[in-house]
């Protein structure tokens, strides 16, 4: 059989229940009417606030065998060298291709033809590459392979056009070194054959069979050569967008509200407790103890 619960410790839950309740009730103006105030503030800062515009382009990488130049433009960009080092990371093509744009080989070249260090007031290259990082999102669905870039400004054409100016950025980094590969390769090729006419065989058919072999992948070199560069096919064009994504005034206005809330409800406790305990004498005695001491810690002492 349960033992019946201590009537004094109910009482005591009961009391302390019944205090928080009257300090609320006694403070109930200023609990509601400040959050309230807070968040209309808030929400009159949100409308003096720069909106800004958010484009977005989603783009289907060429496949391994269209951009075979991607491992190699990987480990030759010098704003990569970082990430083709530590590699882990990087295990996909669509991951080598989200390294490309993400590079500061591609950043700079951004900022060049944007005047980013003027629009967005910097100095120095490597704040204006951090600042364009802020306002450029690049995600990739594992699945599908499609990226998605995005770009906030508050110019709603000029986000529209920086998402676009990455596709085409992109597409020409590909192209160049996959053709630079592909001559590369026909280059070693060509000395590969002139190598195996002037060496000598035990058998005139292992010759014939290897100088054939050669001519077969330099022809098939030669051909990729001369085919045109791989492009990064846009399933969605940038278009200027005509709603803002932020500031979002209702959000603001909000979390304030509640945040204002519950920081006066805090602080309402706080100050009861306070009062309460300068009228026990016994923890009168301990504020004044915890005071002395403060003063005598405090680097800053009041002169006599």
């Amino acid at each position: 059989m349960m033992q019946n619960e201590n009537p004094t410790l109910i009482e005591e839950d009961e009391i302390s229940l019944l205090d928080l309740l009257q300090v609320i009730v006694e403070n109930l103006k200023l609990l509601i009417l400040g959050p309230l105030a807070a968040g209309l503030v808030a929400l009159g800062i949100s409308f003096v606030i720069t909106p800004t515009f958010t484009a977005k382009t989603t783009v289907i990488p060429p496949s391994q065998s269209q951009g075979g130049g991607a491992a190699a433009l990987l480990g030759q960009l010098g704003g990569l060298a970082g990430i083709a080092g530590g590699a882990a990371g990087i295990k996909t093509p669509t991951d080598q291709y989200i390294a490309y744009l993400e590079s500061n080989t591609l950043r700079d070249e951004l900022i060049e033809k944007f005047k980013l260090r003027e629009r967005y007031k910097q100095k120095y290259q490597d704040t204006t590459r951090k600042v364009l990082k802020e306002n450029v999102k690049i995600t990739a669905d594992k699945k599908s392979g499609l990226i998605a870039i995005e770009v906030s400004d508050k110019d709603p054409e000029f986000a529209a056009n920086l998402a676009n100016a990455y596709v085409a950025a992109l597409s020409h980094m590909i192209g160049e070194m996959t053709l630079k590969e592909a001559r590369s390769k026909r280059e070693l090729l060509e000395k590969q054959i002139t190598e195996a006419t002037q060496k000598s065989y035990q058998s005139p058919i292992i010759r014939e069979a290897i100088i054939q072999s050669l001519i077969r992948e330099y022809e098939t070199a030669r051909l990729d050569e001369k085919k045109e560069n791989p492009f990064l096919a846009q399933v969605d064009v940038a278009e200027i967008p005509e709603l803002k994504a932020k500031p979002k005034k209702a959000l603001i206005a909000v979390v304030t509200t509640l945040a204002v809330g519950f920081l006066l409800l805090l602080f309402v406790f706080i100050r009861s407790a306070w009062r309460n305990a300068q009228q026990d004498p016994e923890s009168s005695e301990k504020l004044l103890s915890i005071q002395r001491v403060l003063r005598q810690q405090l680097p800053f002492k009041s002169k006599s």
